[in-house]
């Protein structure tokens, strides 16, 4: 966490303007070297340059009026984090100028300016006394910040002894407690518990109505379209798009489609780094995820239509064979295995010849998982014999994405549902209202 207040002379003109950050031109570029001697020899030899330079942010203007709420997305590496810390006065930018006006607290890496040694208790006090708070004030916020955070007796306990998730805890309810004008937030929330989260959402409503600013870093997009007046887009350190939450929302995800097809594209001329195994008289020779549109796809909605394609050629004769795919989630949860032996009406395969080639298809009509990665294994196993035997068994085939601007639901299943409330209410009656998923 860090408290600053930087404020140049154009800083105290947009000011009266009503702007509460303001960067022109802004640029942030760190050296690169190869070796560490590298940078003792530039010390010692004038002129000579062993080192290349990489521009995390490059030519950034923003304008954020005061009491403004902020979010700023981009893939990873897009240079949201590097922003923060400018905006933070953590870094001071390589290039242009960064104007800020105002006490700003800021939670950026998980754990910043917490001693592991300490207590939670001592942590509070410690993180107060940076912010400039005097004693006074610090014992009149402690009880609150105490119970917001919800550690209990953890408080007590060395931060070291912290899950991530009570980092974040003691952090924002740091951060979130010392009445700053400005409010900035690194992708914190994301480790934290659903309970937690609403109680952040619930504070950071207060601060919009109470007229203060706040800038935070999300890949939550439905989060971002809800509680943002506006939204900016980086891409490779540059603002690619700023402006309005729904049309800069969708711009990203316009984006994460593309890049996720250039990424299907990369896969099919190279090769898998995960296992493979079996014995090879069937080869499964392509897979491919189609979406709603037809086309291959490795990013997807919930709710969409869509098939896995499994190609593939015979090389030896098999008998009964049996193609099957694994859906799992990017850390390994397994979601759902299926083939199409498994069925009250069993697809058969008699008999594989050599020579054969084909295709297996597997059809979803609607998607039914939330947004989040994924990825996909296929299974190829000779049912003829008395224990199935791996023919070509394919772990970590692809990978996909599913993104969801709308989140409607949260977990990893989308469950399609109806929903009614009925009112009994004085002088017109019952009144039923219905939505459907």
């Amino acid at each position: 966490m860090k408290a600053t207040t930087h404020s140049t002379s154009a800083a105290r003109a947009d000011s009266a303007s009503g702007s509460a950050v303001v960067c022109r031109g802004a640029g942030k570029a760190y050296r690169l070297y190869d070796k560490p001697s590298h940078r003792l020899w530039e010390l010692l030899v004038p002129g000579l340059k062993l080192h290349r330079e990489f521009w995390a942010l490059r030519n950034v203007y923003l304008d954020i009026p005061h009491g403004s709420t902020v979010g700023i997305i981009g893939e990873n590496g897009a240079g949201k984090s590097t922003l923060l810390k400018l905006l933070t006065g953590i870094t001071r930018p390589t290039q242009g100028e960064v104007a800020v006006q105002g006490r700003v607290s800021s939670l950026l890496e998980l754990g910043a300016g917490f001693h592991p040694e300490f207590s939670g208790r001592d942590n509070i006090r410690l993180a107060c006394s940076i912010l400039g708070m005097p004693d006074e004030e610090i014992e009149a916020r402690f009880p609150g910040i105490v119970e917001f955070s919800e550690l209990g007796d953890f408080i007590e306990r060395p931060v070291k002894t912290y899950s991530s998730g009570m980092y974040v805890r003691l952090g924002f309810a740091v951060a979130s407690s010392v009445d700053p004008d400005i409010l900035m937030i690194d992708e914190a929330l994301s480790v934290g518990d659903e309970h937690f989260k609403g109680k952040c959402v619930n504070r950071l409503n207060e601060f919009r109505e109470q007229g203060k600013t706040t800038i935070f870093v999300s890949h939550d997009i439905g989060a971002v379209k809800s509680m943002c007046q506006h939204v900016v887009l980086l891409d490779r350190g540059e603002v690619l798009e700023q402006g309005a939450p729904e049309r800069v929302a969708d711009e990203y995800l316009k984006r994460a489609k593309a890049r996720g097809n250039e990424r299907l594209s990369s896969f099919d001329r190279g090769t898998s780094a995960y296992p493979r195994w079996g014995t090879g008289e069937i080869e499964t020779t392509q897979v491919e995820m189609i979406d709603g549109a037809g086309r291959p796809s490795l990013v997807f909605q919930p709710g969409e239509p869509f098939r896995i394609r499994l190609h593939y050629r015979v090389h030896a004769a098999v008998r009964n064979p049996v193609f099957g795919v694994g859906l799992y989630r990017s850390d390994g949860t397994y979601v759902n295995g299926a083939n199409h032996h498994w069925r009250e009406r069993p697809i058969v395969i008699d008999e594989c010849l050599p020579g054969e080639q084909g295709v297996v298809e597997m059809r979803f009509d609607g998607l039914p998982l939330l947004a989040g990665a994924y990825y996909l294994t296929t299974f190829l196993y000779d049912h003829g014999k008395a224990a199935p035997t791996a023919i070509d068994h394919r772990e970590h085939v692809l990978s996909f994405d599913v993104v969801d601007a709308r989140r409607l639901q949260h977990g990893m299943l989308f469950l399609p549902s109806r929903w009614s409330v009925a009112r009994d209410v004085p002088g017109r009656g019952t009144v039923t209202l219905e939505s459907d998923a």
